[in-house]
């Protein structure tokens, strides 16, 4: 089943102006998208059904971070289409509404509208169950560290609600690997009981839960849930979290299964031994799949010389591991630029030696050989820079070189290698481009 999400017009932001972008956030330089004939209808037929006094709302994560949703829902001809929206009325309540419209006689009408909880929409799904689809919501409060999921069915003309439970974190995927796709909800903890992880799979029209897991305790919030495997081939479910304000870790919950009984684990934690791991960190890094192998590196924390963990502003050199057998095993370690969307590999011979720090110019980081005392830098080994396509164009940086692009070719990553390079240091511009590339 083909599904598409798209954006409305009212929400453009109004980029690439030719003013300047900031040093953080590759956002401000992507232009935003336009909406074909069929979206405008769409956006069209819900201001005609609601009023023109509405506010579109965007889901905050996940794959689908737009307003409206287009499917078959119902195994009709046509498709459907669900939008989430605010009314802006004055006087009237801003709960989140969901509306679901139906194309009919070549015009878009719609044919349910339900109030959701919440304050804000934080994803949204579809899942497949068999031949039955459903729609999965997570919603969140403003003031609460607690999401609420709602799964809905579309029985033609209404959305019927088949299950609801707040959260920690949620994921969506096929855990027990039966080509449906199951639930994991991380719960808070009580005074009364432990935090834990469940799973939920779909059976005869509602959840029923699968396997239990206890959590860590001493996790707060959790910033990232995603699932990938372990080095052995077994499935995985990485959780990143938070500990207080200043400290990060990673669980990761496995699922197994013998003579039809599931079993959830957390392969990390363990109340009766709690351990210690490399990938107990500071703030500042998440999980992610870096060699495209569904296999998840795990990200650990170190100050690049020259600086210190209790020093504002320190840069880290990240050092992703994979986890096998209780252990982590080290796989390389970057210098990652989250705010402007790219990592570059450190080549062993650049670590403990190497540092990095912001240059004169904007968007611009120096990779130097540290020497301790109050000129830190012995020798300047690699200039990187992220510019809008309209300024490489322009001809202004002559004497860098392109080493990748995103945003659609409206973003240029560039590289710079000063000729007075260490020569025992010094990367060629070849294995620079080897070793760079995109975060997300």
């Amino acid at each position: 089943m083909k599904i598409q999400w798209f954006s409305a017009a009212a929400a453009a932001m109004l980029l690439l102006s030719g003013c300047a972008f900031p040093q953080t956030g590759v956002e401000s330089l992507l232009a935003a998208p336009l909406l074909n004939e069929e979206q405008n209808e769409v956006y069209a037929a819900l201001v005609r059904e609601t009023g023109s006094s509405i506010k579109l709302l965007y889901p905050q994560r996940g794959e689908n971070r737009s307003a409206f949703l287009l499917m078959n829902l119902d195994e009709e001809a046509t498709n459907e289409a669900v939008a989430f929206y605010q009314s802006t009325t004055a006087n009237v309540t801003t709960s989140i509404h969901m509306a679901v419209l139906d194309k009919q006689e070549d015009q878009w009408r719609a044919v349910h509208d339900i109030s959701l909880e919440g304050t804000q929409v934080e994803d949204v799904a579809v899942m497949r169950e068999g031949g039955v689809f459903l729609l999965a919501v997570g919603l969140t409060y403003a003031s609460e560290n607690t999401s609420l999921l709602k799964v809905y069915q579309f029985n033609g003309d209404i959305m019927d609600e088949v299950y609801s439970e707040d959260y920690q974190a949620k994921l969506i995927c096929d855990m027990d690997s039966d080509d449906q796709d199951d639930i994991v909800l991380v719960r808070g903890g009580t005074e009364e009981a432990a935090p834990f992880a469940k799973l939920l799979a779909y059976e005869d029209g509602g959840f029923a839960e699968k396997g239990r897991a206890v959590t860590d305790p001493t996790i707060t919030r959790y910033s990232s849930i995603r699932s990938g495997y372990l080095k052995n081939g077994q499935q995985a479910v990485y959780l990143d979290g938070y500990r207080g304000s200043a400290a990060m870790t990673t669980e990761i919950l496995g699922y197994t299964e013998n003579h039809g009984q599931g079993h959830l684990a957390n392969l990390t934690y363990d109340s009766h031994n709690v351990q210690s791991y490399p990938v107990d960190r500071p703030l500042g890094a998440e999980c992610a799949d870096l060699n495209n192998d569904l296999i998840i590196e795990v990200p650990g924390l170190t100050p690049m010389p020259g600086y210190s963990a209790e020093q504002a502003g320190a840069f880290y050199l990240t050092t992703w591991y994979n986890f096998l057998d209780g252990q982590f095993e080290k796989v390389k370690s970057s210098y990652v630029n989250a705010s402007q969307g790219y990592l570059l590999d450190f080549p062993e011979r650049w670590e403990g030696k190497v540092s990095v720090r912001k240059s004169a110019q904007s968007n611009e980081m120096l990779f130097y050989e540290y020497q301790a005392g109050d000129n830190p830098v012995k020798s300047e080994l690699l200039y990187i820079r992220m510019v809008k396509r309209s300024e490489w164009e322009s001809g202004v940086y002559e004497d860098y070189e392109v080493i990748s692009s995103s945003g659609g070719g409206q973003i240029f990553y560039l590289a710079k290698i000063p000729a007075g390079a260490n020569t025992a240091l010094r990367m060629s511009m070849e294995e620079v481009k080897r070793n760079f590339s995109r975060y997300y």
